[in-house]
């Protein structure tokens, strides 16, 4: 047979060994293949661009020419790749910003909009546990809409408000790409100077651009409530709402207040926070009777007797009610930035992100919650959709044993959380350090998820003496001391200077297709039958061995292969990592992704089939011929 396989350009190969072909019948130490186990291989190489040339500033990012960049003739679609920028948030989706003084609820309120309380912003009574601006999807009255956290404001710089200053900058974005501010106080502390300060400074800085509303939190009683918030009328922000994060009291009237006021300065696009409305009065125009305000005596009658050609009131009520279907969005690649502490993590995704997303500092544990940023990639003909690129930066993982009950816990279940939604993980390493338990731990932890993995080695640029020998050496290291995740490439980036940051799309990009990708039922059979001839299952003391019938492939996101074997238990580890080795060596494409294996035994009704057919074990071979008895 000749079996056609397909091999792409990785960053970085970790295979030692030859593929099998008709020109190299080779084994893995060298020698030379026994005529009777020779098979025959056509590969195909495709060649791909990589985006290694140099980085402008700010860094403008390439994804690299793949497979799906020719047609089918052969003939390319584009002499260059198109360049990926950050994701422009769509105008039918605006922000609302909510911002407050540090420990009055604002996590908490998001998650209440958002209705993420159980895997949304980290909640502590605490204060300073959110820092960077962190986005989360929301819905109301068929409004879709983005919420954005931002840190606790304070005015005054010292050195018992950590990143106060970065807490601002952060603030003040978000404030700018917002169409609406929701100013959030406590109601059980009462008002404060810096409840103070800030409202004077949104209303004489941001009142007159945007609408601002206040919300008097902790209003959870109906007696006491009003009253609380009554005193926050000297702000000069318009009416305080009464309202509850934790019980969810008034978050209803917030909203709708705040949509009135977007309504009335037109900070939004046309017709957002209106759409209830308009399938209210379009509905109800629909099952009118009488003359409408709109429509003059003829229209009334034309209507009344149904002789309307365009029938324009029920034209209205279809489009009213289509404005709360949902339009097509385009794919999103979930990468999750994973790694110990300070391994720089939040610069890289400044890196790629292009400007300052996440805070960055020499303190370990600066980064707190999981933060995303969205990178687009132009679509492609014939698509018509741009790709998103959503990367999420997330804590620094430390030991269990030195993660306590409180905020870091929930820090760290929240990047626990990223690996498992994560399309492909870029497992971040310390390249001066070298690697640690921890780094092998997490490796273990992607591989068990089956997601597909990226290793980047960062802070190359400190990295001293370094010669040509330098990166085989290194490759080696990490090769032999991760063999959890052997299967990953590696990258030795520098996320301060953007040495080789640009290879990462190219690397998420093959693991993407690597994780994808399905293989026939025919091509893992020959492959199974080669390496069951190189290698036999291993035998035990008493005889027993295992047999291996055949294998197909069930599922991808990771590639999973069940292999038919007469017991499961005859297949030991070692066997199982032989088998994987020779899957990767025999069949190109599988160079980022973990694959599964499922060993499966023989069900008992086929064992009692098999035995009506051929008889008991020593009488001789007689048997029924089940299910074709007439044939006896």
């Amino acid at each position: 047979k000749t079996l056609t396989h397909k091999s792409h350009h990785v960053v970085s190969s970790h295979r030692t060994a030859p593929r099998i072909s008709t020109t190299s019948p080779s084994t893995p130490d060298g020698k030379n293949v026994p005529p009777s186990n020779r098979r025959h291989y056509t590969t195909t190489t495709t060649t791909t661009t990589s985006s290694s040339s140099s980085l402008p500033s700010p860094f403008i990012f390439y994804s690299a020419v793949t497979d799906n960049d020719t047609t089918e003739d052969g003939t390319a679609r584009g002499q260059q790749s198109a360049p990926i920028r950050q994701h422009r948030r769509p105008k039918k989706i605006p922000l609302i910003a909510i911002v407050g003084r540090p420990n009055v609820g604002k996590s908490a309120l998001v998650n209440r909009i958002a209705g993420s309380q159980s895997g949304g912003a980290i909640v502590a009574d605490e204060s300073g546990i959110t820092r960077d601006r962190t986005y989360r999807p929301a819905e109301f009255l068929g409004e879709n809409f983005q919420i954005c956290d931002t840190g606790g404001l304070v005015f005054d710089d010292d050195s018992a408000t950590l990143f106060a200053r970065e807490i601002r900058e952060q603030a003040m974005i978000a404030i700018n790409e917002a169409v609406g501010v929701i100013l959030v106080v406590d109601g059980l502390v009462g008002l404060t100077s810096l409840d103070d300060d800030l409202a004077r400074f949104l209303r004489t800085e941001v009142a007159e651009k945007i609408p601002v509303v206040v919300a008097v939190n902790k209003c959870e009683s109906e007696v006491s409530g009003l009253v609380n918030a009554a005193e926050f009328w000297s702000l000069g922000l318009g009416e305080p709402f009464a309202v509850s994060a934790i019980h969810g009291v008034g978050t209803a009237e917030l909203l709708e207040g705040l949509f009135e006021r977007i309504v009335e300065k037109k900070s939004a696009i046309q017709g957002f926070g209106t759409k209830v409305k308009t399938l209210q009065a379009a509905r109800t125009a629909a099952r009118s009777k009488g003359p409408l305000e709109d429509e003059d005596e003829t229209d009334y009658f034309l209507r009344k007797y149904g002789l309307d050609p365009e029938n324009k009131v029920l034209k209205k009520y279809e489009e009213a009610l289509a404005a709360f279907d949902e339009e097509e969005q385009p794919e999103e690649i979930n990468i999750a930035i994973i790694g110990r502490p300070n391994v720089g993590k939040s610069s890289l995704l400044n890196t790629l992100f292009g400007s300052q997303r996440a805070i960055v500092s020499p303190v370990a544990g600066t980064t707190r919650d999981s933060i995303d940023a969205l990178m687009e990639r132009p679509p492609t003909p014939p698509s018509t959709l741009p790709t998103i690129y959503r990367f999420i930066d997330t804590a620094g993982i430390r030991r269990k044993g030195k993660v306590n009950f409180g905020p870091e816990f929930f820090m760290v279940n929240r990047a626990l959380r990223a690996i498992r939604r994560a399309d492909v993980v870029l497992l971040v390493l310390d390249a001066t350090d070298g690697v640690t338990e921890q780094d092998r731990v997490l490796a273990q932890k992607i591989a068990d998820d089956g997601r597909a993995c990226v290793i980047v080695c960062n802070k190359w640029d400190a990295v001293v003496d370094k010669d040509s020998s330098t990166y085989d050496t290194s490759v080696k290291y990490f090769r032999s001391e991760m063999p959890q995740v052997r299967w990953a490439p590696i990258l030795f980036t520098s996320a301060e200077t953007g040495q080789r940051c640009g290879k990462i799309y190219p690397a998420v990009d093959e693991a993407i297709e690597a994780h994808r990708r399905r293989v026939s039922t025919a091509v893992l059979n020959e492959v199974l039958r080669d390496a069951v001839l190189w290698q036999p299952p291993p035998a035990k003391r008493n005889g027993s061995q295992a047999k291996l019938y055949y294998c197909q492939q069930v599922s991808t996101r990771p590639p999973t292969i069940i292999v038919y074997v007469n017991d499961p238990k005859l297949i030991n580890d070692n066997y199982r990592r032989f088998l994987d080795r020779k899957f990767r060596e025999s069949l190109d494409g599988f160079e980022a992704t973990p694959i599964r294996w499922i060993f499966r035994g023989r069900r008992v009704r086929d064992v009692m089939r098999s035995r009506r057919m051929n008889g008991q074990p020593g009488d001789g071979g007689t048997g029924t011929s089940y299910p074709f008895p007439h044939a006896d």
